[in-house]
């Protein structure tokens, strides 16, 4: 079953996955995905601390991809931009801005190690994937807005506001990490 609003549970740190338990993990990953469809929840990605289990794979299941992270590193990232409405299966209804890369080298460590290149929401949710896998949850990743406070009215700086550091530059290019 999936862990659902428990960030200390989802803040685990993973060990390596042997080769022979690969099979069962992504198995036992797959029916937890399947499930989770099933009851109106669906998802593309899952990782094995969000079924309690601290070992470092995780798999991307969507159209015609079929991604299996095991052991894996991002070696390169490149063209940083905003993803808007991300979501994650463990904290059902909440979804974030956060900054992403648009395309990745991934490192997959299996059995022979093989490298390839994810690309947009590809890009996107392996990135979420193997951040469960540092303990790292949406919620740390999430670009958090700054409020400019103008005498009594508090409100959320927008990407085009000059900046609240006074540095005269758009906030998206300044404080706001190139929204």
């Amino acid at each position: 079953m999936i862990i659902v609003n428990n960030e200390e549970a989802l803040r685990v740190k993973c060990e390596n996955v042997l080769p022979e338990e690969i099979g069962q993990l992504i198995e036992q990953l797959e029916r937890e995905l399947k499930y989770s469809a099933d009851v109106g929840r669906p998802g593309i990605g899952l990782a094995a601390p969000q079924i309690g289990i601290a070992k470092n794979v995780a798999i991307v299941r969507s159209g015609k991809y079929k991604i299996d992270l095991v052991n894996c590193n991002i070696s390169k990232a490149f063209d940083q931009a905003v993803f808007d409405q991300e979501g994650c299966l463990s904290f059902p209804g909440r979804s974030e801005r956060t900054n992403r890369f648009q395309e990745i080298n991934i490192i997959n460590n299996a059995v022979e190690p093989y490298s390839f290149i994810a690309t947009g929401l590809l890009a996107v949710v392996c990135q979420h994937e193997l951040n469960h896998l540092d303990g790292i949850l949406l919620s740390d990743v999430a670009i958090k807005q700054k409020i400019i406070n103008s005498g009594n009215n508090n409100k959320k700086v927008q990407p085009n506001d000059k900046c609240p550091c006074l540095s005269q530059k758009k906030y998206k290019k300044c404080c706001g990490y190139g929204l």
